[in-house]
C-alpha cells in the first residue's frame, strides 16, 4: 500500500501553509537558490553550501525531479503567497526502513528568522504521515546547527543519538546530533493545544 502510495504522489501536487505554496522543484528555482547557497551568511559546511555556480544548481534541482519521479525522495520548493519570491526548500527521503522517512530543509538567509523553515516542516512532517503513511521522521543536524535543532524540536522530534560522521564536507566529517518523531508521537501533539510560534528558520 506505501509503496503505490508514494508513487503515485504527481509532480503537480501543491502543499499549502498559512503563507507559503510548497511545489515541485523547477529550473527556474536555479537564480534564487544559488544566491541563497552563495550568500555569505548560508554555511559552507553543508552540502549546499558547496554548490558556487548556475550548473551545479541546475545538476542537484535535476536531480531532485528524478528522485521525486522514482518515488524515492521529494523536495518541494518554498514560495510566499504574497509574492512567488523562494524563501527555501523542504524534503522528505525514503529511509531503508519500510515507513521511515528523514526530513531536511534549508530557507534564504534573507528570510531567517520569520519561522519559514518551522511552517513548511511542519506541512511535510504532517504529509509524511497523513499521506505518505509514514512511521516516522528522522532528522540529522550538524552538532554546531542549533538554529536547526531548534526547529526540530519545535516539530516535536526528539534527540536519539549522535553521529560522530553524520555528512562529510570536503573530506571532513561532520558530526551531526539525530531527531525523530514517531506517528504516535505526532498524533498526540496533533490533539494539543499549539503555542505559538516564535522566530526560527
Amino acid at each position: 500500500m506505501t509503496e503505490d502510495l508514494v508513487r503515485s504522489v504527481g509532480a503537480d501536487r501543491v502543499l499549502e501553509t498559512s503563507r507559503c505554496l510548497l511545489r515541485h522543484p523547477e529550473g527556474s528555482d536555479v537564480c534564487r537558490a544559488l544566491d541563497a547557497f552563495a550568500s555569505q551568511s548560508f554555511p559552507r559546511e553543508v552540502p549546499l553550501g558547496q554548490l558556487s555556480c548556475p550548473q551545479q544548481v541546475l545538476k542537484w534541482i535535476e536531480g531532485a525531479q528524478a528522485r521525486w519521479a522514482e518515488g524515492s525522495a521529494y523536495t518541494w520548493t518554498v514560495v510566499r503567497k504574497s509574492d512567488h519570491v523562494l524563501v527555501g526548500q523542504v524534503s522528505l527521503s525514503r529511509m531503508a526502513d519500510p515507513g521511515r522517512w528523514a526530513l531536511a530543509f534549508w530557507t534564504h538567509p534573507e528570510c531567517w528568522g520569520e519561522g519559514y523553515a518551522t511552517e513548511a516542516a511542519q506541512r511535510i512532517v504532517e504529509f509524511a504521515f497523513g499521506e505518505l503513511h509514514g512511521t516516522v521522521v528522522w532528522a540529522g543536524a550538524a552538532r554546531w546547527n542549533r538554529t536547526s535543532r531548534h526547529v526540530l524540536k519545535r516539530l516535536g522530534m526528539v534527540h536519539v543519538s549522535d553521529n560522530a560522521g553524520g555528512y562529510v564536507i570536503q573530506g571532513i566529517p561532520i558530526p551531526t546530533k539525530e531527531f525523530e518523531i514517531t506517528r504516535e508521537m505526532w498524533q498526540r501533539r496533533s490533539r494539543e493545544p499549539q503555542r505559538g510560534a516564535d522566530p526560527a528558520r
